[in-house]
């Protein structure tokens, strides 16, 4: 009685012996497998099950797909192979050897051999998953890098070792929101980590407590800190960023520094700045969405203010001087048919020159612009208005005003004007 994983392409093949019969037994459920013997017509192969019940009696029963297939009359089964109801004959098979043992169904079954497995792999394992897939998709390995040196330094090998049934919670949330870790790499440990558990979750649901009880025990570490994560951005003075945006002025990198002085100019995300084209504005309202979140436009826009048109204009010369044909404001030098990707060595050049080396732009242009998207103010009122009360004051009328969290208020702070006549619509 041979033993065999079964296939579709395995059963196709099998030929009915010369004499008696061949049972091949199949590797995935118990007491099913695949019957060929020898007949006078030419003999013949079915799918069928064999055991013996609780009461030592021989059960032997046969698959019939016309009778025991829910789909075979949708499929036209009388046209398909024995090979294509494998998985409906298997799970006929579970449910009439159940039945016979009063076990579990067969997708009860399931359910429960995806729940063990989840539980018993590690959260290591489950890490080192997800960087592979991380690798393979995008192969970000600076990315890759910055996360394998995070989870290094600061989970415990403990915890790694930890499956997703026994790891602590607590002690894996107290690890990545410690107060020995900057707020921009616990941004990082966190939606990474937090992905990891989705992940697990969306397989076997009752993992998502873990994932809510990981996420509400880091956001309340984070309001526990006492001190903002870079007190020297509150010593940051108007003058000063006006001397930032003249040194910007004067580089004569100027998609690089355009783009720095336009993130700081509107209340788009760096991502949507980079990839900016002459489409989005309209009339002077800049839609600032990525490609994927033009879904978006009905419901938040911004309108260009005095500055953000200057710095627009500015952008426009540099085309027209320069001959470009592109639909970014800031193409590649390589290629005019793609943006840029990256202004971050600029921008540790320029903050080098102010002083503020070591202080993350995201951070530095909060305080000087609100962010369309209010979670950003949310999260800069936390971390620095609080230790300002007059702005910190501002700052909860303007979030009170809001409705919509998903939309932006062009009359809380930007400036009525009439659009540039020479603005590309």
């Amino acid at each position: 009685m041979p033993s065999i994983c079964l296939t579709p392409d395995f059963v196709d093949l099998q030929v009915s012996p010369e004499k008696g019969e061949v049972w091949f037994r199949d590797n995935h459920v118990r007491h099913f497998g695949l019957r060929l013997w020898a007949g006078k017509n030419g003999g013949g192969r079915a799918y069928a099950i064999r055991f013996r019940n609780r009461s030592g009696k021989l059960v032997r029963e046969t698959f019939r797909p016309d009778r025991d297939c829910d789909v075979y009359a949708w499929v036209n089964g009388w046209e398909k192979p024995l090979g294509y109801f494998l998985e409906h004959a298997r799970r006929w098979a579970w449910q009439r050897v159940s039945e016979h043992f009063g076990q579990h169904d067969y997708e009860q079954h399931k359910r429960l051999r995806r729940k063990n497995r989840i539980l018993a792999s590690t959260l290591g394992g489950a890490i080192n998953r997800k960087l592979i897939k991380i690798r393979r998709q995008s192969g970000n390995h600076i990315y890759i890098d910055n996360i394998q040196n995070l989870i290094g330094k600061y989970i415990p090998d403990q915890v790694m070792r930890s499956t997703f049934r026994d790891v602590d919670i607590r002690v894996l949330a107290d690890a990545v929101s410690g107060r020995d870790i900057s707020y921009g790499n616990v941004k990082i440990l966190r939606a990474f980590v937090s992905g990891v558990l989705r992940e697990a979750s969306s397989i076997f649901g009752p993992l998502g407590h873990k994932l809510d009880s990981f996420q509400r025990r880091c956001a309340r570490n984070l309001d526990a800190r006492t001190a903002p994560p870079y007190p020297q951005i509150l010593n940051i003075s108007p003058a000063d960023y006006q001397r930032f945006f003249e040194i910007l002025a004067q580089d004569s990198n100027w998609r690089q520094s355009l783009a720095i002085h336009l993130y700081f100019a509107t209340g788009a995300r760096l991502q949507s700045v980079l990839r900016a084209r002459w489409s989005d504005f309209i009339d002077g309202i800049w839609y600032p969405f990525l490609p994927e979140e033009r879904k978006l436009w009905f419901e938040s826009k911004e309108r260009l203010d005095n500055q953000a048109l200057a710095v627009l204009s500015d952008i426009q010369r540099r085309h027209r001087v320069e001959g470009l044909s592109s639909i970014y404001l800031f193409p590649s030098l390589i290629d005019v048919s793609r943006p840029i990707r990256t202004i971050q060595r600029h921008w540790a050049r320029h903050s080098g020159t102010m002083g503020w080396r070591d202080l993350p732009m995201s951070h530095v242009v909060l305080r000087h612009r609100e962010r369309s998207n209010p979670i950003y103010y949310l999260f800069f009122h936390r971390c620095y208005l609080q230790f300002d009360r007059d702005e910190g004051e501002i700052a909860v009328s303007k979030i009170a005003n809001r409705r919509n969290f998903h939309s932006i208020n062009s009359n809380d702070y930007m400036v009525e004007h009439k659009p540039s006549e020479n603005l590309i619509a």
